[in-house]
């Protein structure tokens, strides 16, 4: 099984099977309810791996980190993210959030091993909750 993540705004941020490790879609009601809240909220949580590749000229990671200091004064703040999981050539899950936003972003080095990890927390604007969209059960690319 692998996991890809893609972010597309004013650039594009994309993860493939090499770069993800785990992944985790959210709908959280609020914990008093005691009932179907209409007061919820839909986000992923993404950890994946930093690939240092000195001189590239694209390093994803990099976008994220910047992605997540945008001000909400800025649209761009708001961008389209997919997290799919494929496995046996085959979609199990695919998540599209059109109107995310970084609620939580970090990265760590280690020196001793070289590597890198990242972790990146984004919801749903809420008034837009409507259009996400959960998909599954059909052939990859």
């Amino acid at each position: 099984m692998g996991i890809r993540f893609r972010v597309t705004g004013s650039e594009v941020a994309d993860f493939d099977e090499r770069s993800i490790v785990n992944a985790e879609f959210l709908s959280e009601s609020p914990k008093d309810s005691n009932a179907k809240a209409t007061d919820y909220g839909l986000g992923v949580k993404v950890w994946g791996r930093v690939l240092y590749n000195v001189g590239a000229d694209v390093d994803d990671v990099l976008k994220l980190a910047k992605w997540s200091q945008i001000p909400s004064e800025n649209a761009d703040c708001y961008r389209v993210a997919e997290v799919t999981v494929v496995s046996a050539g085959s979609v199990v899950r695919k998540y599209v959030i059109p109107n995310a936003f970084v609620v939580e972003y970090s990265e760590k080095a280690d020196d001793v091993n070289g590597t890198g990890e990242f972790y990146i927390h984004i919801r749903q604007k809420k008034d837009n909750n409507a259009k996400v969209a959960v998909e599954g059960g059909y052939a990859g690319e």
